[in-house]
């Protein structure tokens, strides 16, 4: 079975945004290797690959090692387009395209955009970077930098041309820049200024016109006063007096966590070979990628069940998540006085410092083989004996829903049969041989998790299907101008669902 699912694999919360697509609140992007990552640092997790260069990591207000960048596509500068044309990734490979060292920028402001096709925040930045590269022209330079390759990026990239066109370059199946600038959250954007000096690393909300203006007219942007020589500002190293002081700086710091080890011991667990059970309840740890993850059963290791850096409901959806059952938002009722300490609408470093005030839980099961078949019930118990001032059940309520329903009845849907295929995007849906509920899951799981209303299939259709949707999977409207090819709909209805209900135990 051949299932095309790219960078999602379970539940994935986003750490600074809550919104990894347009209109929603992110709560379950999924990463590539199978961990989720809570919303607040999602887009944006600990998932972003490069290996730090030993010694050569610059500190702010040092010079950037002059560095030769490779895999950079229709980037013009000095008259010349270095790379070839822009969206075209015919070369395949993630090193194709043309190179240049970092000095080659030398005289113009450089901004670095680290982003990845599953950073919802790094795509809402495109348009913004293109219309503020046309705003400062050959004064700026706006460099999009991915550890993706072109067959990764370029079907995302193409899709968002066609949404809306844009001119900015391209650096794709990059490794040298990501491990020049190590990070563990996407979106990270890097600032050297003419004379090759590292101004700033920021998140995006500082990229504004006021702040290139104010860089490139004063050489720094100084508001907070004097940053020491030598000091740190979070885990960000600082060399010099005054510069990078007005940005506000990303503070992007990490631990050392293998998804793959127990959790939090000896700083990850040691190698967790010799661990044969365990249940491990802590509060939020600073620089710990947030998320859920499941480990697959294995038949001598056993299973492993982890939670980390979130709230309490996160909790019971691990808990009481068997049979592949999922409790988004819209699925989830808090009845309990303690409602507020249990949701945030904060994002970023705030929706950190909501969850470091007591309001973030890291929780592990790790079980053998012969006690895998208990671990949902043994983690609901886990849950009635560490938090016995709550109640936690599964009930059937009749609610308003968003339901997928049939709007005739001829068959547009019957698989014409072969291979089982699922490729899924923000942009598309292909189904080939495969049942409706897998275009559900990832709608409810991602696209539409921030619906007030909880997703149902009320089709009634249980055979196969073959399906080709293009459309932003994140809006309503225009999915169901797609779905109307198949005789299909979402429709705000009543329905029976179940919901996860979160209540005081007296």
């Amino acid at each position: 079975m051949k299932l095309k699912m790219g960078f999602l694999l379970f539940l994935c919360l986003n750490f600074r945004v809550w919104g990894q697509e347009k209109g929603v609140l992110n709560k379950d992007v999924l990463s590539k290797d199978g961990q989720a990552v809570l919303a607040g640092q999602a887009g944006r997790s600990g998932l972003v690959k490069g290996k730090p260069i030993t010694g050569a990591v610059p500190r702010i207000g040092e010079p950037v090692p002059d560095v030769l960048v490779t895999g950079i596509r229709g980037l013009q500068l000095g008259g010349k387009v270095i790379g070839g044309t822009l969206g075209d990734f015919s070369g395949g490979a993630s090193g194709s395209g043309g190179s240049l060292r970092l000095s080659a920028f030398r005289g113009k402001l450089l901004i670095i955009d680290f982003w990845a096709t599953w950073c919802s925040p790094c795509r809402a930045m495109v348009p913004v970077l293109d219309s503020l590269q046309k705003v400062f022209g050959d004064k700026v330079v706006f460099l999009p930098v991915t550890y993706q390759s072109a067959a990764e990026a370029g079907p995302v990239l193409a899709s968002l041309r066609r949404l809306r066109p844009f001119d900015l370059p391209e650096v794709l199946g990059d490794k040298v820049l990501h491990g020049l600038f190590p990070h563990r959250s996407l979106p990270h954007f890097v600032w050297i200024d003419g004379s090759g000096i590292l101004r700033a690393i920021t998140e995006e909300k500082e990229v504004t016109g006021e702040n290139i203006r104010r860089l490139l007219a004063e050489g720094s942007v100084v508001r907070d006063g004097v940053v020491g020589l030598g000091r740190t500002e979070g885990s960000v190293p600082v060399a010099a007096s005054g510069v990078g002081a007005g940005l506000a700086l990303k503070r992007d710091s990490s631990v050392a966590y293998d998804a793959g080890k127990a959790l939090l011991l000896d700083g990850n667990g040691g190698d967790g070979s010799r661990v044969l059970y365990h249940s491990l309840l802590s509060g939020y740890k600073a620089g710990l990628a947030s998320g859920i993850s499941v480990s697959a059963f294995d038949p001598v290791l056993g299973q492993r069940f982890t939670a980390r850096n979130v709230p309490f409901p996160w909790l019971c959806r691990l808990a009481f998540g068997e049979n592949g059952r999922r409790f988004p938002v819209s699925r989830t009722m808090i009845l309990s006085r303690d409602a507020l300490g249990m949701n945030s609408s904060l994002s970023g470093q705030a929706f950190e410092g909501w969850l470091d005030a007591g309001h973030g839980w890291c929780y592990e099961l790790a079980l053998p083989a012969s006690l895998a078949g208990s671990a949902y019930g043994m983690m609901q118990a886990d849950l009635l004996r560490l938090f016995p001032q709550y109640r936690v059940s599964v009930e059937r309520r009749e609610l308003p829903c968003l339901a997928l329903v049939r709007t005739g009845d001829a068959d547009r849907l019957r698989s014409a049969g072969g291979e089982v295929s699922v490729d899924i995007g923000p942009y598309k849906a292909v189904l080939h041989n495969a049942h409706l509920s897998q275009l559900m899951m990832r709608l409810e799981r991602q696209y539409l998790q921030g619906s007030a209303l909880p997703l149902t299939d009320a089709t009634g259709y249980t055979g196969r299907v073959d399906l080709s949707l293009e459309a932003p999977l994140y809006d309503v409207p225009a999915l169901n101008k797609a779905l109307a090819a198949y005789g299909l709909a979402l429709r705000e209805q009543r329905g029976t669902v179940e919901v996860l209900v979160v209540r005081d135990a007296q």
